[in-house]
């Protein structure tokens, strides 16, 4: 893995600056496997997940760190406590950490990516590092090992873990989240329990409020919600309504309360 920028030693870079090398890796029962990708691109700011409570890997969350630390440059080293087997918990997390390094925003430039480690942790942290990878830029990799010393013993720490052979890029595709005014859509139907009439819809979403506190024809205020609902329904697939009319009823999909928790303002969603 080739370093973007000439190695030199750094004093510690601020949160949010667009120069700094940034990784992510979930912590399991490896060490080489998170540290070697590291070093090789001598990374300024490392986020190490893992559980939220102390369990098995917990030693080796405390052995990656100890090596970062001894590191001839000083790496920033963060653990970020989350959920390793739910994949919005994880979503989350990732999410907060692009929002406070400044790397959400897809159409800023002039700006090193954020690397995510999708070759550690559990499958659920693989998935979620992925799609934090399609929606907010970032570039995931994968560490191949020709050995994983713990396949058929107890995991503990020990001199060496796994022999890392390379390290590869993954190649993803962007994903890009639906309009701003169509995401609040999914919102009001979440906080909701997923079923709303319309004319409960449009008072969840303030539409009658839209022309500066005069008020609009009922008619005027189902135009401005069929033009939220019609993408939603028949681009996007994310709600369902059983009729035309005031009071027919609108439903998130299945596929649309995934949506809430990949574009919403909350990722801990569980409508």
């Amino acid at each position: 893995m080739p370093s973007r920028r000439t190695p030199r030693p750094i004093a510690g870079l601020p949160l949010g600056d667009p120069n700094a090398r940034i990784h992510v890796a979930a912590v399991g029962f490896e060490v080489e496997r998170i540290t070697r990708p590291i070093e090789l691109d001598r990374a300024d700011r490392v986020y190490l997940l893992t559980r939220a409570e102390r369990d098995a890997a917990a030693p080796f969350v405390d052995e990656v760190a100890r090596r970062l630390a001894r590191a001839p440059w000083p790496i920033d080293v963060r653990i970020v406590r989350t959920d390793l087997w739910d994949v919005f918990g994880a979503l989350a997390s990732l999410r907060q950490i692009f929002e406070q390094e400044d790397r959400a925003d897809r159409s800023r430039a002039n700006q090193v990516p954020i690397r995510v480690n999708v070759s550690s942790g559990t499958k659920i942290t693989a998935i979620a590092g992925t799609l934090a990878s399609m929606l907010w830029k970032g570039e995931p990799y994968y560490v191949q090992v020709s050995r994983a010393w713990y396949s058929d013993r107890t995991p503990k720490v020990s001199s060496v873990h796994d022999r890392v052979e390379r390290v590869d890029p993954v190649n993803v595709y962007e994903l890009r989240a639906p309009a701003r005014e169509l995401v609040e859509v999914l919102e009001a139907l979440g906080r909701r329990g997923g079923t709303l009439r319309k004319h409960e819809l449009i008072r969840e979403l303030g539409l009658e409020r839209a022309d500066g506190g005069r008020r609009a024809s009922p008619q005027a205020l189902h135009g401005r919600l069929r033009r939220r609902l019609d993408p939603l329904e028949r681009r996007w697939g994310f709600v369902r309504a059983d009729g035309p009319g005031p009071r027919a009823r609108v439903e998130l999909t299945e596929q649309g309360r995934l949506a809430v928790g990949l574009f919403g303002k909350s990722l801990d969603s569980r409508q």
